[in-house]
């Protein structure tokens, strides 16, 4: 991990770093019981597609059992997907947003939007999880999981008026998950 970072983590305290490998991402409910440590394993699902190109989301691995992608870094603002046979690269996040990337063969993956930074949980009463979490748009407490047809997907402050199922939205923390 990187003990110096850049602007993406501006105003998020000492513990942001952007420098980071080999981890996968969990979505960690605020709201309920969580039924382990990490939380519910998200991988980046299909979310559609244009000429020459697939887009990608995350979602949780329950709701599409594929990983093709099973690991990522975090270097210099950006999440890089690893291990995928086709390079993809993150997409800006907006409010209303889901988290995405764009997947084609001509992707620059370590290019992609300079919008992330990681933020060590370090809950002085220690309530804390132990991982990570994840910032986008210098943002930790803005995600929820919210279902978008047969996907429960991650959204940056979901909109009553955007594409994800309002009502089944649930507020969540999305977590680094590191190897042990």
């Amino acid at each position: 991990m990187s003990a110096q970072h850049g602007p993406w983590c501006d105003g998020l305290g000492g513990g942001a770093f952007d420098g980071v490998h080999n981890f996968t991402l969990a979505a960690w409910n605020t709201s309920l019981p969580n039924a382990n440590s990490t939380g519910v394993p998200l991988v980046l699902a299909t979310a559609g597609a244009i000429p020459g190109a697939e887009l990608r989301q995350l979602a949780t691995y329950a709701s599409f059992p594929f990983n093709d992608y099973p690991s990522l870094s975090l270097v210099n603002g950006t999440l890089i997907p690893q291990g995928g046979s086709t390079p993809a690269q993150a997409t800006v996040v907006e409010n209303g947003s889901s988290l995405g990337f764009l997947q084609t063969v001509s992707a620059e993956p370590a290019k992609g939007s300079q919008i992330y930074c990681a933020v060590a949980d370090v809950d002085p009463a220690g309530h804390g999880t132990g991982h990570p979490f994840l910032a986008v748009n210098g943002d930790t407490d803005s995600f929820s999981l919210c279902q978008t047809g047969a996907q429960n997907v991650v959204f940056y402050k979901p909109a009553v008026d955007g594409r994800e199922d309002f009502a089944s939205c649930y507020s969540v923390k999305v977590q680094l998950i590191l190897p042990q």
